[in-house]
């Protein structure tokens, strides 16, 4: 693929478009919660953290079951906020934020393999990932709200670009 043309074309149809979905920060919070849980209740049937309260206070045992909760909320805002996936006609393009450098366009004539798969804990919320993979990388697109189906799409479109007959020049 011709390496002058902007991943940004507004001429590219796309077929897809979405980011990172809410869903993905579930078993973390459910997680979190848990772990608050027994900090908050550990002082009635752990001796070590009653003790450890006694010796540092109260405070410091409500901080530690607290201060997980403004790091959860920060990376799911980034998350939700900054994510992108966008497939068209001629590319998967994402985007991680800020935070991480940009990712070059993935064309869909150069895609080798597609893969989606997911943990326990995000299948049960119908949330999982999708790997992309080109001669020289592998993407992985996070917190993708029905993987499968979205790795066929891009499937589909690479089949589409692979069996197209080549544009004419004239």
């Amino acid at each position: 693929m011709p390496t002058d043309r902007r991943a940004d074309d507004p001429a590219q149809a796309d077929r897809w478009w979405a980011g990172y979905h809410p869903r993905a920060a579930a078993p973390a919070v459910v997680g979190a919660a848990v772990a608050s849980l027994l900090v908050w209740t550990g002082r009635w049937y752990l001796d070590d953290l009653s003790e450890l309260a006694a010796r540092f206070g109260a405070l410091a045992v409500f901080a530690l079951a607290w201060g997980v909760w403004p790091a959860l909320a920060a990376v799911y805002l980034y998350r939700a906020a900054t994510y992108t996936y966008r497939l068209t006609d001629r590319a998967v393009l994402v985007d991680f934020g800020f935070r991480h450098p940009p990712v070059p366009p993935l064309w869909l004539s150069e895609i080798t393999e597609v893969r989606s798969g997911a943990g326990w804990a995000n299948r049960l919320v119908g949330v999982g990932w999708v790997e992309i993979r080109t001669a020289g990388r592998v993407v992985r697109l996070v917190g993708v709200r029905r993987a499968a189906e979205r790795a066929a799409r891009v499937r589909a479109a690479v089949g589409q670009t692979k069996t197209a007959p080549p544009p004419k020049h004239d």
